[in-house]
């Protein structure tokens, strides 16, 4: 009888450590699976800022004789296309599907919501790549923080996401830090880009030209709204595959940017024969292309999955990055208005 006891208790004593083991062995593996995921996750919020940061110069780089040499509408149309590509393989990778008339049907009435953020992102990106004719790129990063003043409310509103004191102090700084920027810029560049040209290096002055102001105002608006709709749908069926709800996004902003990308496209051509999609494409058109398809996908992926909070962080530090950017490239000479602003609104 004792030797059966003792048996027993062994064989209790050998379940427990191998339930411990496995049980340990399953929470190392989720930490890891976390840690991985956090990694990455930081990763991309990076690669954002730095994307969101280099904007505007890569577009000044492309400037000849103060224009833009491609159409801004075949540039988002690529880009659009291309992020539609990408979603279309995901989805069909990740889940099989049957085809018929019934679910072509449903998806028709779900994609119906997508228009409207689609609508708004194609106004609001082709506006941001005109936008930079009228203004320095350090200027164009700090008016464009207005986008963080318009999301807040926005998302206020839409979201029913109340905001605390902080917060609305925050975007008072960020208010006051962009007129103050705004209105000594503009005067103090008397309307006018000072530009010296020699082999290889362009030399600016910040500056604002007249329309950029009301085109900026605009462009934030447009933008804060498209934000906070697109992550309300996105989250308002948050059981559908994301790479879905992409395609059906997609697929409008690449049919809303096909139409003026070929009239572009013709207007540009002199002759049928001469027909070229891409013209004055150069490597750094190429550049933007690829870091906003990149950056259009990571968003998407933030807004499901968190909130417009992480791409107001995104925005606000992109600063940094299209300042020291600038600086390197454009020799651009910084004034007290450009410090004050950058103190208030990275605070």
């Amino acid at each position: 009888m004792p030797s059966f006891t003792l048996s027993s208790n062994n064989e209790n004593e050998s379940s427990s450590k191998l339930l411990y083991v496995t049980n340990n062995s399953l929470n190392i593996k989720q930490e890891t699976k976390n840690s991985l995921y956090s990694i990455l996750f930081c990763a991309m919020i990076i690669f954002q800022i730095i994307a969101y940061g280099s904007y505007s110069v890569l577009v000044h780089l492309c400037e000849k004789n103060g224009m833009i040499t491609f159409s801004s509408a075949t540039m988002n149309f690529i880009i659009e296309f291309m992020k539609l590509l990408f979603s279309l393989h995901a989805f069909i990778c990740l889940k099989r599907i049957h085809l018929n008339k019934i679910q072509i049907l449903l998806w028709f009435k779900q994609s119906i919501l997508y228009s409207i953020p689609a609508i708004l992102y194609f106004l609001n990106n082709n506006l941001a790549v005109h936008i930079q004719i009228h203004m320095d790129p350090t200027s164009y990063q700090i008016l464009s923080n207005f986008k963080i003043f318009t999301t807040a409310i926005l998302y206020r509103l839409i979201m029913k996401k109340r905001l605390i004191n902080q917060q609305w102090f925050a975007l008072i700084l960020l208010f006051f830090g962009g007129l103050t920027y705004s209105l000594g810029t503009f005067k103090t560049s008397s309307f006018i880009s000072k530009t010296t040209t020699n082999s290889t290096i362009i030399i600016r002055e910040m500056y604002i030209r007249p329309l950029g102001i009301p085109m900026i105002v605009v462009y934030c608006t447009l933008s804060g709204l498209a934000g906070v709709y697109n992550e309300w749908i996105l989250k308002r069926n948050y059981s559908e595959s994301l790479h879905l709800q992409n395609i059906f996004l997609y697929t409008y902003g690449t049919f809303l940017n096909l139409i003026p990308a070929i009239s572009m496209m013709i207007a540009n051509s002199k002759t049928i024969n001469h027909l070229n999609l891409f013209h004055g494409f150069t490597f750094y058109t190429w550049l933007i292309i690829i870091t906003q398809v990149l950056n259009g996908l990571i968003m998407s992926v933030v807004m499901k999955y968190s909130s417009n909070i992480i791409r107001l962080f995104v925005i606000s530090f992109s600063l940094i990055i299209t300042a020291f950017l600038s600086f390197f490239i454009f020799h651009i000479n910084f004034n007290i208005y450009f410090f004050i602003s950058f103190v208030t609104m990275t605070c």
